[in-house]
């Protein structure tokens, strides 16, 4: 018989979630790996990948040593390989061990390969090279750490984006990822009792958005946040339901008087509230 985790004080049992190996091998940094892999894995609720990142693996003696695990932690290899050389030995490795592998690149340069009928370069980590888009988000990500959390207001009209938002709406990690894109992204936190600055409601350039979510979410964010510092959460106003609610109810206000979007972040991650305020910046082109 199964064992099952017994938590007390509830009413139903708990399955524990079942582990497998998920070895990430790249020839570059493996980012790309690893939010591929990490997407995929979602999809399985009941299972919890433990990940084997490897990166940069350019000769075959840290392929090698990449492959090392394999024998006592067998699973799923993905893997991202250039050098056909390199790429033959981890298969051949992988199949002596009747381990699963799959280079994850492999589809998708094969079909550049049809469509465009052209010779590719062969080079690892060829994305990653210094030009304009580089120096770009290293930009931005200078822009958002020294305009985070309503930091020099008077700056306002050098801004791509402006993201406002009552407390625990995810404005600082969204405009940290925005900045990683290259954007420009200033965030302001909305605070009761205080006003936004002045220079928000007239810009020549700059977007300016907010970011909501339901009572429910903010609430649950805020109370965790306390407790974070062992700060008792009762009688505070800032986990007051009724509060949370005033202050959307003022940003629902404040952006129709302005003709602002909203962006409702409840149920999404960061990288999707991201690619929501990038369509909004294209369209505005």
């Amino acid at each position: 018989m199964a064992l099952r985790n017994w938590i007390p004080g509830r009413s139903k049992r708990v399955e524990p979630k079942a582990f497998f190996h998920l070895h990430l091998i790249s020839d570059s940094t493996g980012e790309t790996l690893t939010t591929a892999a990490r997407a995929a894995a979602a999809q399985y609720p009941n299972w919890q990948a433990v990940e084997h990142v490897t990166p940069l693996v350019r000769n075959e003696e840290q392929l090698d040593e990449a492959l090392a695990g394999l024998d006592d932690q067998p699973g799923l290899v993905l893997y991202t390989m250039i050098d056909e050389a390199l790429e033959t030995r981890l298969v051949e490795r992988c199949k002596s061990l009747a381990v699963p592998a799959l280079n994850l690149l492999a589809p998708v340069i094969g079909m550049f390969d049809a469509f465009l009928g052209d010779t590719r370069t062969g080079t690892s980590g060829a994305q990653h090279v210094l030009d304009e888009t580089y120096f770009s988000r290293l930009d931005g990500i200078r822009y958002a750490m020294a305009h985070d959390d309503g930091n020099l207001p008077d700056d306002l009209d050098s801004a791509d984006v402006i993201l406002i938002g009552i407390s625990r709406t995810s404005k600082t990690p969204t405009s940290i990822y925005l900045g990683q894109r290259g954007v420009r992204c200033v965030n302001i936190p909305m605070v009761p009792g205080m006003e936004l600055p002045e220079q928000i409601t007239r810009l020549k350039k700059a977007k300016v958005v907010a970011l909501v979510a339901s009572v429910e979410r903010i609430l649950q964010v805020r109370e965790n946040r306390l407790r974070a510092y062992d700060r008792d959460t009762e009688g505070d106003i800032y986990v007051d339901r009724a509060s949370i609610q005033e202050e959307l109810a003022w940003t629902r206000r404040l952006c129709q008087s302005n003709g602002w979007p909203m962006i409702d972040v409840s149920r999404r991650s960061v990288e999707e509230t991201s690619a929501a305020i990038l369509s909004l910046l294209s369209a505005n082109k």
